[in-house]
């Protein structure tokens, strides 16, 4: 554990995040990936979740994966507009992450796959966030 903070209580604790964030306002992707055993991993942590150490560093993603799941939802929540699509992303590096999707996509599973950041106009807490892009994917043709 760092000294005096509980990471895992606090998911937007700035050193871990905070250069995911800013490389995102550049429309790129980064990962963490651990320097002892080479796991690729999201979210971002200090500590590697296969191997628990915490010798990790930060490595830009090709932003491609595969669609693996999806679903849309036709009620959407509180801030969003129906139809609301979500996929989960199995990218080339290996870890999967959840994704939106545009809510007309007529997604295929295997569909080829490139996360791009997004402004949501969304009106919810993002606290810190508040103005920043969010990433989604689009399915590539």
């Amino acid at each position: 554990m760092t000294a005096g903070r509980d990471w895992r209580a606090d998911p937007e604790a700035g050193q871990y995040t905070d250069p995911f964030w800013d490389a995102l306002e550049a429309d790129r992707f980064l990962l963490h990936r651990c320097r002892d055993c080479e796991e690729t991993f999201f979210p971002p942590a200090p500590v590697c979740p296969r191997c628990g150490r915490t010798d990790v560093a930060w490595v830009e993603a090709d932003g491609r994966g595969r669609l693996v799941s999806f679903t849309r939802q036709h009620v959407a929540p509180p801030g969003f507009e129906a139809p609301l699509a979500l996929g989960v992303v199995e990218l080339v590096e290996g870890p999967r992450l959840l994704a939106g999707l545009p809510g007309d996509a007529a997604p295929s599973l295997d569909a080829t796959v490139e996360l791009t950041a997004v402004e949501y106009d969304a009106d919810y807490d993002r606290r810190d966030r508040s103005g920043r892009p969010f990433f989604a994917a689009r399915i590539v043709e």
